[in-house]
């Protein structure tokens, strides 16, 4: 057998490297198509149960944290930038309590505005006694600019009787205790808890925790089988407000239409009626009144609200207790008075679930820092502010 010269040696060795090249250049041509397939039928797996879950009873409130979060943004009575730190981690677009850094352009802007305000508290606070409650004082000039004239005749009425009767001060008394009495208002902060989706198996420790701290508060309540009748009068019984929250809590069969929202509504105040004795009138939205589920304009429902003297209550505060379900009690009350202490007035947004007892375990926590810092904590009632992400006001009459 001849041997093989170097040249004959080499342009073999081109020629099996060759056939290696095609043969996985074939393969992976094959094999590509296959992997990346694969991939995305995983991520479509996982976006359908995403969407089962946001559909379901138990997940709209995914929708709630999502569309409330860029209505909040704009939202006189709350710091959307201090709702939106709080929501994003709820929505895993961050890992809640790991001091995660933010990278987008957003985050960083909202990091910006949380330390300018963080400095204007400051400076605020050294300014002298009362400087502290500047930027919230400050919210409420226009509406005190913009009062009656009669109102302003009034006062002036009132200060010229003080004068008149013999006064040493020559009214100023009458005066000073006006100015303190409307000071003392501007400093009292509103708190109103609510909590959504109950009964469940908690609300009775939710309603014995209530009781032993002498605090009202609001259940926006769905329809239940009759075990839970007792529930709903005791929320009644025990002073607290029973709102509406639909009867199945299911959003394609609540929104379906007017005809299918109005029959879940009139069905659950038939329910509550029949069961309390009491005619609910107030409501929650699955979802907020900014949810993206319904299948009509939201206006629809907020018009059939209206027609039937319903107020409809959304919310400034929220803990994410229902999106996020490994949220300690620690960090349920941080999320709510993170959107507390920015708000004039706050609605809180909570949940009475069958399968969370996190926030149960959080409620006399919650209580307790509420009341060292001063707040009046109240259930809904008509001198409750109307804290909506879309205004009743904005249908046509």
């Amino acid at each position: 057998m001849a041997k093989m010269t170097r040249e004959e040696l080499a342009r073999r060795r081109r020629i099996n490297l060759y056939k290696k090249i095609i043969v996985y250049g074939i393969a992976a041509m094959v094999m590509l198509p296959i992997l990346t397939s694969a991939v995305l039928l995983y991520k479509v797996s996982k976006l359908e149960q995403r969407l089962d879950y946001v559909l379901s009873a138990e997940g709209g409130d995914y929708l709630t944290y999502r569309s409330s979060r860029d209505a909040l943004l704009n939202n006189s009575n709350a710091d959307g930038t201090y709702f939106a730190d709080v929501v994003k981690p709820v929505l895993g677009n961050t890992k809640a309590g790991t001091g995660q850094e933010l990278n987008t352009a957003e985050d960083e802007y909202l990091r910006k505005l949380n330390e300018n305000a963080a400095e204007k508290n400051t400076e605020s606070s050294e300014g002298g006694q009362g400087n502290a409650e500047v930027d919230n004082e400050a919210l409420e000039e226009d509406a005190l600019d913009g009062e009656s004239l009669d109102d302003g005749e009034a006062k002036s009425d009132a200060l010229e009787n003080g004068k008149s009767n013999d006064d040493p001060s020559g009214g100023k008394g009458t005066e000073n205790q006006a100015q303190d009495a409307e000071s003392e208002n501007k400093k009292v902060k509103r708190v109103y808890l609510t909590f959504d989706d109950g009964p469940s198996i908690y609300t009775g420790q939710i309603l014995d925790i209530l009781n032993a701290n002498n605090v009202k508060a609001t259940f926006f309540v769905i329809g239940r089988s009759e075990e839970y009748y007792g529930y709903y009068k005791r929320i009644v019984d025990e002073g607290h407000t029973l709102g509406m929250h639909s009867f199945t809590h299911e959003y394609q069969k609540l929104y379906a239409s007017t005809e299918s929202f109005g029959a879940e509504v009139e069905q659950l105040q038939s329910l509550l009626k029949d069961v309390t004795g009491v005619e609910s009138h107030i409501f929650r939205f699955p979802g907020g009144s900014s949810n993206n589920v319904s299948q009509l304009p939201i206006e629809n429902y907020i018009a059939y609200l209206n027609e039937r003297g319903i107020n409809y209550y959304d919310w400034n505060a929220l803990s994410g207790d229902a999106v996020n379900a490994s949220l300690s009690p620690e960090q349920l009350v941080d999320n709510i008075m993170k959107d507390v202490r920015n708000n004039k007035d706050s609605v809180v947004l909570m949940h009475d679930l069958q399968n969370v007892h996190a926030t149960v375990e959080s409620l006399q926590m919650l209580i307790d820092t509420l009341k060292s810092e001063g707040y009046e904590i109240l259930p809904i009632d008509e001198n409750a502010p109307l804290i909506q992400h879309v205004s009743c006001n904005s249908v046509d009459e």
